[in-house]
Protein backbone atom coordinates (compact mmCIF):
# COMPACT_ATOMS: atom_id res chain seq x y z
CA UNK A 1 0.00 0.00 0.00
CA UNK A 2 1.38 3.17 -1.18
CA UNK A 3 1.80 6.10 1.60
CA UNK A 4 1.28 9.46 1.44
CA UNK A 5 2.97 11.16 -1.46
CA UNK A 6 4.11 8.16 -3.16
CA UNK A 7 3.31 6.73 -6.38
CA UNK A 8 1.71 3.39 -6.53
CA UNK A 9 4.53 0.63 -7.82
CA UNK A 10 3.75 -0.44 -11.51
CA UNK A 11 3.81 -4.56 -11.74
CA UNK A 12 6.73 -5.59 -13.08
CA UNK A 13 6.46 -6.53 -17.19
CA UNK A 14 6.59 -10.20 -17.99
CA UNK A 15 9.99 -11.48 -18.86
CA UNK A 16 10.11 -12.69 -22.52
CA UNK A 17 9.63 -16.21 -22.86
CA UNK A 18 12.87 -18.02 -23.76
CA UNK A 19 11.74 -19.16 -26.44
CA UNK A 20 12.13 -15.81 -28.01
CA UNK A 21 15.25 -15.45 -27.17
CA UNK A 22 16.66 -18.36 -28.84
CA UNK A 23 14.69 -17.07 -31.91
CA UNK A 24 16.33 -13.46 -31.50
CA UNK A 25 19.36 -15.76 -31.31
CA UNK A 26 19.17 -17.83 -34.27
CA UNK A 27 17.65 -15.11 -36.38
CA UNK A 28 21.01 -12.83 -35.76
CA UNK A 29 23.05 -15.32 -36.10
CA UNK A 30 21.35 -16.55 -39.49
CA UNK A 31 22.28 -12.83 -40.78
CA UNK A 32 25.58 -12.61 -39.64
CA UNK A 33 26.10 -16.24 -41.83
CA UNK A 34 24.65 -14.52 -44.62
CA UNK A 35 26.29 -11.32 -44.37
CA UNK A 36 29.85 -13.60 -44.35
CA UNK A 37 28.45 -15.33 -47.51
CA UNK A 38 28.01 -11.96 -49.48
CA UNK A 39 31.49 -10.83 -48.30
CA UNK A 40 33.49 -13.96 -48.32
CA UNK A 41 32.21 -15.91 -51.69
CA UNK A 42 32.19 -14.19 -55.16
CA UNK A 43 29.13 -14.27 -57.62
CA UNK A 44 28.64 -17.89 -59.00
CA UNK A 45 28.02 -19.35 -55.46
CA UNK A 46 31.40 -21.01 -55.16
CA UNK A 47 33.96 -20.34 -52.33
CA UNK A 48 37.61 -19.48 -54.13
CA UNK A 49 40.38 -21.68 -52.17
CA UNK A 50 43.35 -20.10 -51.46
CA UNK A 51 46.33 -20.62 -54.17
CA UNK A 52 48.78 -22.73 -53.31
CA UNK A 53 52.64 -21.34 -53.72
CA UNK A 54 54.23 -23.79 -55.67
CA UNK A 55 57.74 -24.10 -56.84
CA UNK A 56 57.77 -22.81 -60.97
CA UNK A 57 58.38 -25.13 -63.13
CA UNK A 58 61.48 -24.82 -65.58
CA UNK A 59 61.66 -25.86 -69.02
CA UNK A 60 65.27 -26.09 -72.12
CA UNK A 61 64.17 -22.40 -72.11
CA UNK A 62 65.55 -21.77 -68.70
CA UNK A 63 68.93 -23.54 -69.28
CA UNK A 64 71.91 -22.97 -71.72
CA UNK A 65 73.78 -25.88 -71.68
CA UNK A 66 74.67 -27.09 -68.31
CA UNK A 67 73.99 -23.72 -66.64
CA UNK A 68 70.79 -21.95 -65.70
CA UNK A 69 70.23 -18.68 -67.42
CA UNK A 70 70.73 -16.75 -64.31
CA UNK A 71 69.94 -13.19 -66.17
CA UNK A 72 72.08 -11.26 -63.70
CA UNK A 73 70.88 -13.10 -60.37
CA UNK A 74 74.22 -13.79 -58.46
CA UNK A 75 72.19 -16.09 -56.09
CA UNK A 76 71.45 -19.95 -55.70
CA UNK A 77 69.50 -22.25 -57.76
CA UNK A 78 67.65 -25.60 -56.81
CA UNK A 79 66.01 -27.63 -59.49
CA UNK A 80 64.21 -30.84 -58.43
CA UNK A 81 64.66 -32.67 -61.18
CA UNK A 82 61.28 -35.19 -61.00
CA UNK A 83 58.62 -37.40 -62.81
CA UNK A 84 55.06 -38.02 -62.47
CA UNK A 85 55.33 -41.70 -61.83
CA UNK A 86 57.95 -41.70 -59.18
CA UNK A 87 56.13 -41.47 -55.76
CA UNK A 88 59.49 -40.59 -53.68
CA UNK A 89 59.31 -37.02 -56.17
CA UNK A 90 56.45 -35.80 -54.40
CA UNK A 91 58.21 -35.33 -51.17
CA UNK A 92 60.78 -33.45 -52.84
CA UNK A 93 58.00 -31.17 -54.52
CA UNK A 94 56.57 -30.83 -51.28
CA UNK A 95 59.69 -29.42 -50.24
CA UNK A 96 60.46 -27.22 -52.94
CA UNK A 97 57.40 -25.82 -52.65
CA UNK A 98 57.19 -25.40 -49.05
CA UNK A 99 60.49 -23.55 -49.56
CA UNK A 100 58.89 -21.49 -52.32
CA UNK A 101 56.08 -20.35 -50.34
CA UNK A 102 58.88 -18.92 -47.55
CA UNK A 103 60.92 -17.59 -50.09
CA UNK A 104 57.95 -15.43 -51.48
CA UNK A 105 56.64 -14.22 -48.15
CA UNK A 106 60.13 -13.70 -47.46
CA UNK A 107 60.00 -15.56 -44.56
CA UNK A 108 63.42 -16.39 -44.30
CA UNK A 109 66.71 -14.58 -44.57
CA UNK A 110 67.59 -16.67 -47.72
CA UNK A 111 65.01 -14.24 -50.24
CA UNK A 112 66.82 -12.91 -52.65
CA UNK A 113 69.37 -15.44 -52.63
CA UNK A 114 67.63 -18.16 -53.04
CA UNK A 115 65.14 -19.39 -56.01
CA UNK A 116 64.08 -22.66 -56.25
CA UNK A 117 62.74 -24.55 -59.79
CA UNK A 118 61.54 -28.07 -60.67
CA UNK A 119 61.60 -29.84 -64.24
CA UNK A 120 59.31 -32.27 -65.39
CA UNK A 121 61.36 -35.38 -66.57
CA UNK A 122 58.23 -36.96 -68.03
CA UNK A 123 58.19 -33.57 -70.43
CA UNK A 124 61.65 -33.02 -70.90
CA UNK A 125 63.46 -36.33 -70.94
CA UNK A 126 65.81 -34.55 -72.84
CA UNK A 127 66.76 -32.08 -70.12
CA UNK A 128 67.04 -34.80 -67.48
CA UNK A 129 69.49 -36.98 -69.76
CA UNK A 130 71.37 -34.22 -70.58
CA UNK A 131 71.60 -33.15 -66.42
CA UNK A 132 72.63 -37.40 -65.63
CA UNK A 133 69.24 -37.61 -64.05
CA UNK A 134 67.31 -40.10 -66.76
CA UNK A 135 68.49 -42.30 -69.72
CA UNK A 136 70.38 -45.48 -70.64
CA UNK A 137 73.68 -44.79 -68.61
CA UNK A 138 74.47 -46.45 -65.73
CA UNK A 139 75.37 -43.55 -64.16
CA UNK A 140 71.99 -41.48 -63.88
CA UNK A 141 71.27 -40.72 -60.45
CA UNK A 142 67.40 -41.27 -61.15
CA UNK A 143 64.61 -39.72 -59.53
CA UNK A 144 64.06 -37.07 -57.62
CA UNK A 145 67.46 -35.11 -57.74
CA UNK A 146 68.05 -32.02 -56.83
CA UNK A 147 70.93 -29.74 -58.56
CA UNK A 148 72.16 -26.87 -56.60
CA UNK A 149 73.47 -24.13 -59.30
CA UNK A 150 75.34 -20.91 -57.87
CA UNK A 151 75.46 -17.64 -60.33
CA UNK A 152 74.08 -20.02 -63.41
CA UNK A 153 77.13 -22.53 -62.81
CA UNK A 154 76.46 -26.25 -61.83
CA UNK A 155 77.61 -26.65 -58.17
CA UNK A 156 76.44 -30.93 -57.23
CA UNK A 157 73.45 -32.51 -56.11
CA UNK A 158 71.67 -31.72 -52.90
CA UNK A 159 72.06 -34.63 -50.72
CA UNK A 160 70.12 -33.62 -47.86
CA UNK A 161 66.64 -34.10 -46.31
CA UNK A 162 63.86 -33.77 -48.25
CA UNK A 163 62.07 -31.70 -46.57
CA UNK A 164 61.48 -27.68 -46.35
CA UNK A 165 63.12 -27.41 -43.38
CA UNK A 166 66.26 -29.53 -44.52
CA UNK A 167 66.39 -27.61 -47.60
CA UNK A 168 65.98 -24.49 -45.31
CA UNK A 169 69.27 -25.38 -43.30
CA UNK A 170 71.13 -26.39 -45.89
CA UNK A 171 71.10 -23.13 -47.73
CA UNK A 172 71.53 -21.01 -44.61
CA UNK A 173 74.90 -23.30 -43.98
CA UNK A 174 76.00 -22.79 -47.48
CA UNK A 175 75.50 -19.00 -46.89
CA UNK A 176 77.56 -18.82 -44.10
CA UNK A 177 80.11 -20.68 -45.67
CA UNK A 178 80.02 -17.84 -48.14
CA UNK A 179 78.55 -20.39 -50.67
CA UNK A 180 75.71 -19.55 -51.79
CA UNK A 181 76.10 -16.05 -54.09
CA UNK A 182 78.51 -15.68 -55.83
Amino acid sequence: KPQRGEKPLKPAAPKPAKSANIVFVLSALAVLVALAWVVLVPAGGKAKKPKAIKAPFASEKAFDGQTVRAKGFQGSHVISFTDKSCPHCVEATEALDGLEAKLKAQATKLAGKLKVAQVDCSKHADLCTKFGVAGDSEDASGYPTLLWFRAGELQGAYDGERTTQGLEEWAITKEAEGALTQ
